[in-house]
């Protein structure tokens, strides 16, 4: 289920990722250009959902990035096909180490999101997130959650 057309963009020199609230899940859809044209066909492309389960956590390491907070990386690993056709996908939020005085963070930290489904350099994707792109990936990930809540869609599992 997609509610309210609302798709947010990430756009580089090398490629585009959209991001698309679902109520399953948050969709990343990465285009990479060539010759400052899209190319969906190329082998780096991709098209994926975060299930629902992924998505609060990543929204809030997204939200402790954008303020400036302290917070450890987010690492989602979705799990291949048991026939190893498909092999593991690694979707990393992390900022570099903090530049400030005794380890604190000064601000000018850069963040980034990484997207690995192999082992080529065309399957390992890194993106640098400015403001406006961490922005863009927590009201996107803010979405999903509202549109998971309206559908009634997460089902949680607690374990433990």
């Amino acid at each position: 289920m997609y509610l309210g057309g609302i798709t947010f963009s990430i756009s580089k020199s090398f490629g585009r990722l959209q991001l698309v609230p679902e109520d399953q899940g948050l969709r990343l859809h990465y285009t990479p250009l060539k010759n400052g044209v899209e190319d969906p066909e190329a082998a780096s492309s991709l098209d994926l959902v975060l299930p629902l389960d992924a998505v609060g956590g990543l929204w809030a390491t997204t939200r402790a990035f954008l303020y400036g907070v302290e917070s450890l990386d987010e690492n989602i690993i979705l799990q291949g096909g048991d026939g190893n056709e498909e092999g593991d996908t690694l979707v990393k939020l992390y900022r570099d180490k903090p530049r400030g005085a005794h380890g604190k963070l000064s601000g000018e930290e850069t963040c980034w999101l990484r997207l690995v489904t192999g082992r080529s350099e065309d399957e390992r994707r890194r993106i640098k997130l400015g403001p406006r792109d961490l922005l863009c990936l927590e009201l996107a990930c803010h979405s999903v959650l509202s549109l998971s809540s309206q559908a009634g869609t997460h089902k949680p599992v607690v374990t433990g």
